[in-house]
């Protein structure tokens, strides 16, 4: 890996409004609250310079602040509603430390707290990936269902049933839609442990830049925090991990 001599700041989104789990993330997971799990692999990540919480709700930010986090400022609520996109607060957060602290992160890594089986390596990997293939973005993914989406069908007219594929492969024009699934597409899925980007993209408006690399996650790690059932099953994943 190349020496690391840009800054890269870490943001953690909390707000307090989740509907499907009231306080999801402070809500207890093996003894701890929720965001712990994401504060603790933050704090240990070695390629991070620094790491912030941006909440809307003063108790996520107290619980925050009992494991050591920074908690700089309280989020506006009008970007912290439930259709208020990442990019909202992403900016919201550049703009303070450069406003406010003087500093100017050239690379925003994006932590959320319902992806607690995230490890620090897993951090670190995604950036050590970037800054040696020379990434505008780093997205985790996984590829955990059985159902590729080259075998999956929309309706352009519903009511007369007319259909036409979602995805067509390099060998649609010789072979339709009857492909041998070994010969279909490798896929992955995106998924939330760990989104890096170049600031610059995200001051644009954009949570990417044109050139995205994938950091492969095993499946057996997947956790995604959205129902009271989603905690349970992540309480086994942790321990089962360790973590």
């Amino acid at each position: 890996m190349p020496n690391k001599k840009i800054k890269i700041l870490g943001i953690i989104p909390a707000r307090g409004g989740s509907k499907g789990i009231p306080h999801k993330n402070i809500r207890l997971l093996n003894g701890k609250p929720l965001i712990y799990y994401t504060i603790r692999e933050a704090k240990k990540a070695k390629l991070l310079d620094a790491v912030i919480i941006s909440t809307d709700d003063p108790k996520i930010a107290s619980v925050a602040k009992s494991y050591g986090a920074d908690v700089p400022f309280l989020r506006p609520k009008k970007i912290a509603g439930d259709r208020s996109p990442d990019i909202e607060f992403l900016q919201h957060a550049v703009e303070w430390v450069e406003k406010n602290r003087d500093w100017h992160p050239e690379i925003i890594v994006f932590l959320q707290p319902t992806a607690p089986s995230r490890t620090a390596n897993d951090i670190d990997e995604a950036l050590k990936m970037m800054l040696k293939n020379k990434c505008d973005s780093v997205r985790t993914v996984a590829n955990p269902s059985p159902h590729n989406p080259f075998k999956m069908w929309v309706f352009t007219d519903k009511e007369r049933g007319i259909m036409k594929p979602l995805l067509r492969t390099s060998r649609y024009p010789k072979l339709g839609t009857d492909v041998p699934r070994q010969l279909l597409p490798e896929y992955f899925l995106q998924v939330g442990l760990v989104y890096a980007t170049k600031t610059k993209f995200i001051k644009q408006g954009r949570v990417w830049g044109p050139k995205i690399c994938g950091l492969i996650i095993p499946p057996e790690r997947l956790v995604d925090i959205d129902t009271p059932q989603d905690l349970k099953h992540a309480a086994r994943v942790l321990k089962r991990l360790g973590l």
